[in-house]
Order: C-alpha cells, then structure tokens, then sequence
C-alpha cells in the first residue's frame, strides 16, 4: 500500500518542489487531527454556534473556530507558507517573511451539517507567493502585509496545488499537483493516508445525477430552473436527484460518479455564496485535472480558472461536473438567450 508521504516523495523525483510536498504534508496532518475533532464533536461539546460570524459573515460554529487553529498552527509549524487565508479570518495573516507559498483554505465546509452528522470537508488551494518586493524601510508585519496582498489575489490558474479532505464513513483527502488528481483514504490504525483512488477521472458519460439546492430554484433565472426541471422530469430517463448540502460532499460524489453539480447565482445571491479563492477555485482545478469542466457563468467560455479575484472573500457561482454535462446545459442557456 502506497503512503501518501510516499507519493509525495515520488513526485518530487520527477520535479515536485520539495518545499511544496513538505507543505501538503502538514496540510494532510491537520485534515487527520480535524477528521478525529469532527469524530468526537458531539462528545466533546464541540457541537452548536461560537456566537460569532466569520468574514464571510457567516454564522460560526465551534469546530470552525478550532479547526481555523488547527490549519493555521499546521502550514506555519511547515516553515513553507508565507501567507495564510481562510474563511475564518477577515485578512489575510502573515505567517513568515521566508515561505514561498499562499495557503487558502476553508477549515469545514458544510459546518451546518456537523451537529446532524452529515459528511463535511475541508478544502485548500496552495498559490505559489511570486515576487514579493518589499523596501528595505519596511518593518511591520502590516506593512509588508500590504506590499504582498496583491499577490493573494490570484487566478486558479495560479495554484500550485488543491485539494479537499471529505470527513464522512471514511476519511478521504483528494489532491492535484496539476499532474492529475488522486485520492488518499485514512487508515486510522496506522494513522496514514494510503493511496486509494489513483489517477482519478469524471466519468463521462457519467451517472445521469444532477445537484443543486433545490431550496433556491425559484430564486435562479427562468432558463436554468426550466433546465433543471427538465432533466429531474425527463421520460423515459430522467435524471437522479443528489444534494447533500457541503461543497466537499456533493462534488466528491460527482468526481467519482460524474453528473452535474451547480451553485449558480440567484436572486439573494447574484454572485454566488461560495468564495472563489478557496473554495470554487480549488475544485475547478481538480474537476479540470480529472477531465471535468467548471464555469462560473451561463457561457461555456466561462472558465472558473481564468476568474482573477478582486478580494480575499470574493464570492463565485460554480458550474461543475462531467465535460458533457456542463456544456449541454450552457449550450441550452444560451439558445435560451438568443
């Protein structure tokens, strides 16, 4: 059985930054000890608000708040990272003035879903840092915080890396260093991750599944809910209905099965609610890698990866699934449009 420290080893044989690898690494040891804290949560009192919103301004629960800690203390304990985001902070955080890499993440995905028991995730996106100059005057962490902020704001072409970690009946971390997507599954007796999905790809044509809050369609446009109803109704196949409510879930199931899962802007939300630096952006990159498509618009030319952000917590509509999938229903909206 093949060990995730092993793979990274492996690829760093054959060009992976070694300080990347050591990075994804520490990255992989949080999602173990946030997959134990989601395990015990209900023991440990760990369920329930922490009476406060995060920067996105959504409500906080109290895993979120612990787990924050527990990938902030992992990408900076790396050595490897020099600035950190997350859902959880309102900006971004200066870690050190030597690591050479942006870590993004979103601590847990689908925190709502932790008292009920329900699969949730975490989900990162690894940014290379690029040309931070800095004049020789500046001392601060603010101030050189503020000369290297630009650098946050990158396109998911951009990644290095990405990657989610879903916490459900097993424990599986997905990951790309854009040389394909791979999924590692937690044995919990050796406290490893072992190598159980190699080179994934989209099935395509895949399960005839379509997902989306269902919850919001008469908020979406007219030509995307009659689309979405005529698939569910579609005779003598129609469609299966999925929705679980966590990004990390629902996209894991459309990875492995195929199908159509979309976020899309509505009439509460024009813009979305998930963010694109750590959230859409990441999963672009690996329904990409894995043969997919993601768009963040009702145009195929929309490419999710070609998105440059203008703020840390910008948010993004998503797209995403089977090539196939997501070009029938762009192709539907725009006949719709013309």
């Amino acid at each position: 059985m093949r060990t995730l420290t092993s793979w990274l080893l492996a690829q760093e044989r054959v060009g992976l930054d070694r300080e990347l690898a050591t990075l994804l690494d520490s990255v992989a040891s949080a999602c173990r000890r946030i997959s134990s804290l989601v395990a015990r949560a209900p023991l440990d009192g760990m369920v329930g608000l922490a009476a406060a919103s995060n920067a996105s301004g959504d409500e906080q629960k109290k895993l979120d708040v612990i787990a924050n800690d527990v990938f902030a203390g992992a990408v900076c304990d790396s050595g490897r990272c020099n600035i950190l985001v997350s859902e959880e902070e309102e900006q971004p955080v200066l870690v050190s003035s030597t690591g050479s890499y942006i870590a993004c993440f979103d601590p847990i995905d689908g925190s709502s879903n932790i008292d009920a028991a329900v699969p949730t995730g975490s989900i990162f996106g690894i940014y290379s840092l690029g040309e931070c100059i800095v004049d020789e005057d500046v001392d601060s962490a603010a101030e050189v915080l503020d000369k290297c902020l630009v650098n946050v704001r990158q396109s998911g072409n951009e990644l290095a890396a990405a990657g989610y970690c879903l916490f459900s009946s097993s424990t599986v971390l997905v990951l790309t260093v854009k040389s394909g997507v791979f999924g590692f599954t937690l044995d919990r007796t050796r406290g490893e991750f072992i190598l159980s999905h190699d080179a994934v790809r989209i099935p395509d044509p895949g399960q005839r599944i379509v997902s989306g809050n269902l919850g919001n369609l008469l908020r979406w446009s007219p030509p995307l809910r009659t689309y979405f109803q005529s698939v569910l109704c579609a005779e003598p196949n129609p469609y299966s209905y999925r929705y679980i409510g966590a990004l990390v879930g629902d996209f894991h199931r459309t990875l492995l099965y195929g199908g159509l899962w979309l976020y899309p802007p509505d009439a509460t939300a024009p813009q979305g609610k998930a963010r694109l630096l750590y959230e859409v952006a990441p999963m672009a990159l690996l329904a990409e890698q894995a043969g997919g498509m993601a768009t963040w618009g009702e145009g195929a030319q929309l490419r999710v990866l070609d998105v440059v952000p203008k703020s840390t917590h910008e948010r993004c509509p998503l797209f995403v699934g089977s090539a196939s999938e997501v070009i029938r229903l762009q192709q539907y909206l725009a006949a719709a449009r013309a």
